[in-house]
């Protein structure tokens, strides 16, 4: 998650001197520990400069040691009870982080401000729990509404929580305004549009879902390859395979050198029969990967059923070549296919060698099959030794 910029702020107080430090916090505090003896909320705050440096160098045990006892001689003090959730956020224990932080919130009252809650939401959200987390991100908004670190962390939130329309609506409110953490905020978008669509279109908004749907496009193209990618692959999971090559189009014209953009392409036009835009993509993704046996045989298999059987026979013969390397069990699939393209041009004699090869490899996934089409093409090569004989005879 994102600082909030009054967290940033927290972190240069603990930076300064000393002298400024204990001025700062005379000005801030004093009113909220008003049950403090002065003399108390003197040594409080002289105490609390070795703690702050305790907590600036990460040492939490010792922190957590001198905050407490600045809480047991004044228990108002401000900076002492936001910096024992702070060091139990550091230790890990967020559940005692959301004590101290809650009462920093209750002490300060009408002063609280936006970095009081967001603490609180990081504690919470760590807990995940996140309605608790969204609910304290979305008071610190209406006391920050431009804060960068709190519009991320509750677009993030309302998302968690199934908020999805509401996170769409803050995470565009973050591109506008925060330029900085523009890829993050991409990243996140894209995710929340999709999940707006799928809500909106489970309550029969189909308009509403199409709108979210088209958000989810803008956004995760322009989010950069990784996300685009990660949208279609959803896209291909939900067997929405057209979609998802029109997505990976896109993203192949922007990163051409993209190899698994290309192999996704090329099995998603499989899905929806077209054969052709899958040979193409596939062609490409060899052009990167060459040495991909196991696709290789997916590809060679995708040309014999778009017709191109004697295209796919070479392409084997050539596979088989150059990956031989490889090894007999890697180049299973290639020879599977071989089969599959001689028997398509009736070189059953031919196909039942290259299915035999495959059966023989040692690889488990293609030992069955294999043998199933060595059945089939002896069982074609007494049909068309029979076919001859009977024309023979009628000659």
């Amino acid at each position: 998650m994102y600082r909030t910029q009054a967290n940033a702020r927290s972190f240069k107080l603990f930076s300064a001197t000393a002298i400024v430090l204990a001025l700062m916090v005379m000005s801030v505090v004093g009113a909220a520990y008003a049950e403090c003896q002065p003399g108390q909320i003197q040594e409080a705050n002289l105490a609390y400069q070795s703690a702050a440096r305790s907590l600036q160098n990460q040492q939490w045990d010792e922190a957590i040691n001198r905050l407490n006892s600045i809480v047991g001689m004044c228990p108002e003090h401000v900076p002492a009870n936001r910096g024992l959730g702070d060091a139990y956020m550091g230790k890990g224990d967020s559940a005692k982080a959301v004590t101290w932080y809650s009462k920093v919130i209750t002490l300060r009252g009408d002063g609280v401000e936006a970095g009081d809650f967001a603490k609180l939401a990081r504690a919470y959200a760590t807990l995940k729990k996140y309605p608790e987390a969204r609910a304290e991100y979305m008071k610190a908004q209406s006391l920050a509404p431009d804060d960068c670190g709190v519009l991320f962390n509750l677009g993030v939130m309302h998302y968690a929580s199934g908020y999805h329309v509401q996170s769409v609506e803050a995470l565009e409110h973050a591109l506008e305004v925060c330029p900085d953490i523009r890829e993050p905020v991409l990243k996140q978008l894209s995710k929340s549009a999709t999940a707006a669509a799928q809500q909106q279109r489970k309550m029969g908004n189909n308009d509403k879902a199409a709108y979210y749907d088209n958000l989810m496009n803008k956004y995760g193209g322009a989010a950069g390859g990784s996300t685009a990618y990660d949208l279609a692959v959803q896209k291909f999971k939900a067997k929405k395979y057209a979609e998802a090559a029109t997505m990976l189009e896109k993203l192949v014209q922007k990163d051409p050198k993209k190899a698994v953009a290309w192999l996704t392409l090329a099995r998603s036009y499989d899905a929806t029969g077209d054969k052709r835009g899958s040979i193409r993509a596939y062609g490409k993704y060899f052009e990167l990967k060459p040495r991909d046996s196991k696709n290789m045989g997916t590809y060679i298999q995708v040309m014999v059923e778009g017709g191109q059987c004697s295209a796919a026979a070479a392409k084997a013969a050539q596979a088989s070549k150059d990956l031989a390397s490889l090894g007999r069990k890697n180049l299973a699939g290639i020879y599977y296919s071989w089969g599959l393209a001689l028997e398509c041009q009736e070189d059953y004699a031919g196909a039942k060698e290259k299915f035999q090869l495959s059966a023989s490899s040692g690889n488990s996934r293609y030992a069955g099959p294999a043998r199933t089409q060595v059945g089939r093409m002896d069982d074609f090569m007494k049909m068309t030794d029979a076919q001859r004989r009977k024309a023979a005879q009628k000659r």
